[in-house]
């Protein structure tokens, strides 16, 4: 019963590196009327997703339906008659004179406000004249300040510096691994002069191929069709590139792995460097605890 439990485990690991070794495929379409993306794995699509359909709201039971028509003709008409007139006016009144009291007292608040700003103003004057020379200046605490976060920082990069190295061979490797295939570019360049329709081509061919051969020297390229055409005596800038990007999910597992490892080798290494610098000064203050303790003791004979 066990072997036929591990013949399963056996069989599902294997099912499951044998999909991670199908690679993630994103198709990249480029041209004046956009950028179209499309990644895929398998036969699923991450992007771009169906938009999902708005969902209707559900109708309770014994609810009616209600229109517009309908709640026109239930809408409440306003007053008009001699009371209600002679109330309006009152509450108008009565608002005013709230204005009024409110505007006196926002004045009567701003004049107090600028009072006490003169004061202190006055005060802080007179403290910076009666200061001590040996009180500290608040300039000298914020550079201890400054001071302490530049130790802060170094104390940081001196802990990352060992991995540094090893993370970024590992993330040339990544990028290595990253493949693009089937490059086809077809561009048409032109302009109404002859002469600088001959240089803008050259120079947008210059540029394509060195885009595509500094790409070479990162990725993993591979062209299938690139060419530049030129028109004279017409102004146009026009062109299409399309290219597939792929990557597999079992490598970038691979990777990250055995970066990890490393890492990890690396804290044990420093690990056992600090261990033996706490061993190396428990040694020495013990050494020096002893001459101290030998040269009282010669010094007591002595005396």
């Amino acid at each position: 019963m066990t072997i036929i439990v591990l013949y399963i485990l056996l069989g599902i690991i294997a099912f499951i590196v044998i999909l991670l070794h199908f690679s993630v495929r994103a198709t990249i379409k480029a041209s004046k009327q956009g950028v179209d993306i499309k990644v895929k794995w398998l036969f699923f699509t991450f992007y771009p997703r169906k938009p999902k359909k708005p969902k209707k709201p559900k109708k309770k039971k014994g609810e009616a339906e209600t229109t517009p028509e309908q709640t026109g003709e239930n809408s409440e008409q306003p007053d008009l008659s001699e009371n209600a007139l002679e109330e309006f006016i009152k509450e108008a009144e009565k608002t005013q004179q709230d204005t009024t009291v409110e505007q006196t007292v926002t004045q009567t608040e701003d004049a107090k406000v600028e009072q006490e700003t003169v004061s202190t103003e006055s005060k802080t004057t007179t403290t910076q004249k009666t200061k001590k020379k040996g009180e500290p200046d608040k300039t000298e605490e914020t550079t201890t300040e400054k001071k302490g976060k530049l130790a802060q920082l170094k104390d940081k990069y001196k802990a990352i510096k060992p991995y540094i190295p090893t993370g970024w061979k590992y993330f040339k490797k990544l990028l290595k691994k990253i493949r693009f295939t089937n490059i086809t570019a077809d561009v048409t360049v032109g302009k109404e002069d002859a002469y600088e329709a001959a240089v803008w081509y050259g120079k947008v061919q210059g540029i394509l191929f060195g885009l595509f051969g500094w790409l070479s020297c990162i990725f993993t390229v591979k062209l299938k069709h690139v060419d530049v055409h030129c028109k004279f005596n017409e102004k146009i800038t026009d062109g299409e590139i399309f290219l597939k990007v792929k990557v597999r999910p079992s490598t970038m597992i691979h990777i990250a792995f055995c970066l990890g490892i490393n890492f990890l080798r690396i804290w044990l290494r420093q690990r056992r460097e600090r261990k033996r610098r706490i061993e190396q000064l428990r040694a020495k203050r013990k050494q020096q605890l002893k001459q101290k303790q030998m040269n009282n003791n010669h010094n007591i004979q002595k005396g």
